[in-house]
C-alpha cells in the first residue's frame, strides 16, 4: 500500500468538488458519456484504457467502479484489470479547523493506493513503484491544493466583475 498525506488550507467541499469534476471529466473522455454531478454516486462505473499498467502492458482496458462516496469526506474507486488484479485508490478528507476560521479552512487529505496483484513478478516491481509513487502523490496533492486556490480566486474575480458590472450599469443611467 502507498499512502501520502498533506495538510491544506482550502475548504473540504471545494477540494472534493474538484476531485469529482476530474472523475466526471475522465468518464467523458473514456466513454463519451456525460455524467452530471447529481447523478454521480457509489456504484458508478465505466471502462477506460490506461496508458501502461503495473506490468508494463500498454493500452490495457480496466473497469473503474466508485466503491465509496461520502461528500465531502471520502472518494474511493476500484480499478479492475484481468486475472483478478485490481487497484483501489482512496481520498479521505478530514476537517482540521472550523469552517470560516480566521486562519483559514484547514483540512488533511490522505491518499492511499492499494494493490491486489496476483502475478509473481509484481512484488519486486511494486516495492520499487511504491518508492517513486509516494513522492508523486505528494506532488499531486500539492498541485490539487494550488488548483483549488486558483479556482476559488477565479470565482471571486468573476463575482466581483459581475457586481461591478451591475453597479456600473445602474450608475451610468443618469450620465
Amino acid at each position: 500500500m502507498v499512502k501520502a498525506s498533506r495538510v491544506m488550507n482550502v475548504p473540504a467541499q471545494a477540494l472534493f468538488d474538484m476531485l469529482i469534476e476530474s472523475v466526471i471529466y475522465d468518464i467523458k473522455q473514456s466513454t463519451g458519456k456525460t455524467v452530471r454531478p447529481a447523478n454521480f454516486k457509489k456504484g458508478t462505473n465505466y471502462r477506460k484504457r490506461i496508458k501502461t499498467n503495473a506490468k508494463g502492458q500498454k493500452g490495457v482496458s480496466v473497469k473503474v467502479t466508485v466503491t465509496e462516496l461520502e461528500p465531502p469526506r471520502i472518494y474511493e474507486a476500484k480499478f479492475e484489470g484481468g486475472n483478478d488484479s485490481y487497484t483501489v485508490i482512496r481520498y479521505e478528507i478530514e476537517q482540521l479547523s472550523e469552517e470560516g476560521d480566521e486562519g483559514g479552512d484547514y483540512i488533511r487529505v490522505t491518499y492511499t493506493e492499494d494493490y491486489n496483484d496476483v502475478s509473481k513478478m509484481a512484488k519486486p516491481v511494486r516495492g520499487f513503484q511504491k518508492l517513486i509513487a509516494k513522492n508523486n502523490f505528494k506532488r499531486t496533492l500539492r498541485g490539487m491544493e494550488e488548483s483549488v486556490k486558483e479556482n476559488m480566486k477565479l470565482k471571486e474575480e468573476r463575482a466581483a466583475e459581475k457586481e461591478n458590472a451591475k453597479n456600473g450599469d445602474s450608475s451610468s443611467d443618469g450620465e
